[in-house]
């Protein structure tokens, strides 16, 4: 099988097409089969909705991404060191994919011209990787994307140019900060919008990886270290294949389980989450982001004595949302404390007043203190956003019956 994945790759690494070409094309393939399967299981246990089938093309399920193989703490948790390698060329939303995709063919010929075919691609799998650790070390749940390996063929670009002085060298050092400029400013942006996942950390670590590697070619590898370069190139480039089909394989067979038996697929998705995140709180219950998860899936099984604790550690820990502060009040409300649940929802609702979820939440809570004029005004508030809220419904026909 090894051997069958370094024939795919050999003449990608040693044939004339430009190195960028064959890796731009792995990492659309990849977007595509994750937005693919994001459709597949949205119209199999989704809403099914034109916007959430739109959204699913826009940025894929992060179930998804996580099982074709997302790197980061999740991953090591969990042992999985391979997602280290597929984080690589996985995506979060289609600008994310766009804008590595343009900053790698910026780049990549500039490097494989002064580098060599085979030594650029050896940086750009290098760097990727060290982004992949990075991330994890630093504790970010799961981090996706090209940029670690681009920001890694970037700092190999800055060590040659800064070494040859040449008009060429000068050229490629302002080019290079022109293109690391731009990847930081969409990782930036990024982070409070399009794809969460964009990790600083990563990019850091990929930069490091890039000069040092750069470094050690120019200073330490001659001639007779062609043959293990070879080696070194196919064989990171087969870790990689096997490992993306790796991913692959678990993202479609956990499709096939949602298309035979939805319940069931639920079921195990929700408790498979619940049991990896448990493995990251194991290893640093300081994990905010992994507590707020886990809170989640244990509201979405109804455990909301569970659900608590999780919640309230994430608050704690610094994570805090609108949609947060909602999961937290209804979880109190179904455990019989709906007093302690409505300063929480009048928090949520300070910044999103017209959340239909939360507008139901406050109305339960309501009911349930006895202060059935403010339910009443919130259940229909609820409607007027939200016209399908069955629980909505329900409410405002308990309480306006004989009226």
């Amino acid at each position: 099988m090894i051997q069958r994945a370094e024939t795919l790759w050999r003449e990608a690494l040693l044939g004339p097409m430009p190195l960028a070409f064959p890796l731009i094309a792995v990492c659309v393939l990849c977007f595509a089969l994750s937005a693919a399967l994001s459709l597949t299981l949205i119209a199999l246990v989704g809403d099914g909705s034109a916007s959430s089938l739109f959204g699913a093309l826009w940025t894929p399920l992060p179930t998804v991404l996580i099982q074709m193989g997302a790197g980061g703490f999740l991953a090591i948790a969990n042992w999985q060191p391979w997602y280290l390698f597929t984080a690589i060329f996985l995506h979060a939303s289609l600008p994310h994919l766009i804008v590595d995709m343009i900053c790698l063919m910026m780049i990549m010929p500039a490097v494989e011209k002064v580098f060599g075919r085979l030594r650029a691609f050896i940086i750009f799998m290098l760097a990727g990787l060290a982004g992949s650790l990075a991330s994890a070390f630093y504790g970010e749940l799961y981090t996706l994307g090209t940029s670690s390996a681009t920001f890694g063929l970037f700092g190999a670009a800055l060590v040659y140019g800064s070494l040859r002085g040449s008009e060429e060298g000068q050229r490629l050092m302002f080019g290079t900060a022109k293109w690391a400029a731009l990847n930081f400013v969409f990782g930036l942006f990024s982070l409070v919008s399009l794809a969460p996942s964009v990790s600083f950390a990563g990019l850091f670590g990929g930069f490091i990886a890039g000069v040092m590697t750069a470094l050690a070619m120019i200073y330490r590898i001659g001639p007779s270290w062609l043959p293990g370069l070879r080696r070194t190139g196919l064989g990171l480039a087969s870790i990689a294949l096997l490992s993306l089909a790796l991913g692959v394989g678990t993202a479609v067979s956990s499709a096939w389980l949602a298309w035979s038996a939805p319940d069931t697929y639920a079921k195990d998705a929700n408790d498979d989450q619940i049991a990896r995140l448990g493995a990251v709180i194991a290893l640093d219950d300081g994990n905010a982001a992994a507590h707020a998860l886990r809170g989640a899936a244990y509201a979405l099984k109804d455990d909301y004595a569970s659900a608590i604790p999780d919640l309230d550690a994430a608050l704690a820990g610094g994570v805090d949302s609108p949609q947060l502060r909602n999961l937290r009040a209804w979880s109190l409300y179904k455990v019989g404390r709906a007093a302690d649940g409505l300063p929480d929802a009048n928090a949520a609702l300070a910044v999103t007043p017209d959340d239909a979820a939360t507008l139901d939440t406050r109305a339960h809570i309501y009911e349930d203190l006895g202060r059935r004029d403010e339910a009443i005004a919130d259940y229909r508030a609820a409607l007027v956003q939200n016209p399908d809220i069955a629980e909505s419904k329900a409410g405002l026909q308990r309480l306006t019956e004989g009226q």
